[in-house]
């Protein structure tokens, strides 16, 4: 492995993006010879094309489809991490670390895990879940869940973080019932809960019966998520309600607000949970003052057992815990969870140093089904759509009308910045075009790709509705007509139907419809197809998500403790 290959890992879409460079870019430098060979293969009948034709022409064409992110213009993206490691000595050093000191470490890490196992186990001897639910623990059982804390301690001591530093001070569960923490960037964040006496967590139900971890994390009083539980939101803040409310000895229940990793360049949106009991919480600040950062574990970045080696092939790591003063709510927060949690992430971004964002762990979902459909810089996705929104394009039908004569159009790949303005009937002096064109200017050369802009835009109005809407409002961009659908329009069409409909898939789908073996088959024919066959439902299943407005951002202002 080479330098490069730890500094940076290339997402999964990224081979064929490099390998193609310019691939989409020459889809449309002949869009008329294009049109009349489709219109050749379609009178010929497409099934004469042999599949590994389709596959060429398809990776040529839709690289931009495949491409991870814009570079064209820089911004805060919490969702984004690069390992930075240039030194050939540093790399050097954990090649050495992996013969010489990994392996010292994954064992001690068993036999340390081994033991809180076994210290838990004690400890649960004789208790049923309903009885770790009713009330805290105390005496013996308390004192052993203090020494099964020590114990996963030295699980994080024999993976490399060998300094833990505190700052402030701890407040007691009475002075403060909640631990908001953030920001949350890793797996390595819950070393905060074996670093003193551990407090409560909130967890998914399922992680109860995981190997080992399971029977320790049980020990700890989680609150439950269900996740199969149409009610679980509302039955898991009831649970941090009562929790928080109760007049019983239990410990404080710690709360990563933010409710999914970030790269600590800023604080999302904090998820409102922590704040519905309207008590006192007290902020925690986690740090992590390290040469390299080989832990934070992001939606885009390196995956978890890259991190794991990277992170136990560094001699130490260390991590800086801070403690801020507890936050009691005014009774305007106290009556808005919301209004709360905002004003409680102002005083911990200025702690810390960093902006908050208007970002929320809603976007992530947002960019994971962007990619899954493959749009065109899934990764900026939220940042498109905010652009649209300030440019009131979401609400109008341009896009629409810009793919009913999409091939009809030439040098579709190459707008400048003028044609693109003309073309959206944008004003040409309006901010918010300009960085609309430097997102979609992914190898800054100065020009964008229409298709990829219709593709973005379409995706940020309909990511809501169903995906055979959404293939339907594709169709212009890859077929003259909805009812002359050739094969390799079909299956590039597919393409962004989600995972479930790879190009095989597609093809196979094709010629299933294609019972005269005609060579075209129309989107109706498709539609009603799928419909009555129980494998194609999630064509028809509608996505929950919410859409960004200029409305919905909060300001907040810290208020007086």
């Amino acid at each position: 492995m080479t330098t490069s290959s730890i500094k940076r890992r290339r997402s999964p879409h990224d081979a064929s993006a490099s390998n193609d460079g310019d691939g989409l870019e020459n889809d449309n430098d002949n869009n008329s010879s294009t049109r009349s060979s489709r219109s050749r293969s379609s009178s010929s009948g497409s099934s004469a094309l042999p599949n590994n034709s389709i596959s060429s022409n398809m990776s040529k064409r839709d690289s931009e489809e495949d491409t991870w992110a814009s570079k064209g213009y820089s911004y805060i993206n919490p969702f984004v991490h690069r390992i930075e490691i240039d030194s050939h000595i540093e790399v050097a050093k954990i090649y050495v670390l992996t013969v010489l000191l990994l392996p010292i470490r994954v064992v001690s890490c068993i036999l340390s895990l081994l033991s809180a196992w076994m210290f838990a186990c004690i400890g649960l001897y004789g208790m049923s879940m309903e009885d770790l639910q009713a009330k805290p623990l105390s005496g013996w059982r308390r004192h052993m869940q203090y020494w099964t804390a020590r114990a996963m301690r030295m699980v994080y001591t024999s993976g490399s973080f060998l300094y833990i530093q505190t700052k402030g001070t701890p407040a007691t569960a009475r002075e403060a019932p909640i631990l908001v923490v953030a920001p949350h960037s890793s797996y390595v964040d819950s070393i905060l809960v074996v670093s003193g006496h551990p407090p409560s967590i909130v967890a998914k139900r399922e992680t109860a019966d995981i190997p080992l971890l399971g029977r320790i994390i049980n020990y700890a009083q989680p609150i439950y998520v269900q996740r199969e539980d149409p009610n679980s939101r509302q039955n898991t803040i009831r649970h941090i309600v009562d929790r928080a409310r109760s007049s019983d000895d239990w410990p404080q229940v710690v709360i990563f607000s933010e409710g999914t990793c970030t790269n600590r360049t800023a604080l999302i949106k904090f998820k409102p949970g922590a704040f519905y009991p309207g008590v006192p919480v007290q902020p925690v600040l986690l740090r992590y003052p390290n040469k390299f950062d080989t832990f934070t574990w992001t939606w885009d970045g390196p995956g978890v057992l890259r991190l794991l080696w990277l992170t136990m092939t560094q001699f130490y790591n260390r991590c800086e815990i801070e403690y801020l003063p507890v936050y009691t709510p005014s009774p305007a927060e106290m009556a808005d969870a919301n209004l709360y949690a905002n004003n409680v992430r102002e005083v911990m971004a200025k702690a810390l140093g960093v902006p908050t964002s208007d970002y929320s762990f809603e976007d992530v979902i947002v960019m994971s089904r962007a990619r899954e459909m493959k749009i065109p810089f899934p990764g900026d996705i939220v940042e498109i759509e905010r652009t649209l929104d300030f440019l009131d394009l979401l609400d109008s039908k341009r896009d629409m009308e810009l793919c009913e004569m999409y091939l009809t159009l030439t040098n579709t790949d190459k707008l400048d910045i003028i044609t693109f303005a003309e073309l959206l009937q944008v004003d040409l002096n309006n901010p918010n075009l300009h960085k609309l064109f430097a997102l979609l200017d992914h190898r800054r050369k100065g020009t964008v790709c229409l298709k990829s802009f219709l593709l973005c835009s379409l995706f940020c109005k309909l990511k809501n509705s169903d995906v055979i809407t959404f293939l339907r409002a594709l169709i212009k961009l890859y077929s003259e007509s909805s009812q002359k659908i050739d094969r390799e329009s079909f299956t590039r069409l597919l393409r962004h139907g989600g995972d479930k409909l790879n190009e095989k898939k597609a093809q196979a789908l094709f010629f299933a419809l294609d019972t005269a073996n005609v060579g075209h088959v129309s989107f109706d024919m498709f539609a009603q197809y799928t419909e009555k066959q129980p494998s194609y439902k999630f064509l028809y299943h509608k996505s929950e998500h919410i859409r960004r407005t200029k409305s919905n951002v909060i300001t907040a202002t810290p208020t007086a403790n």
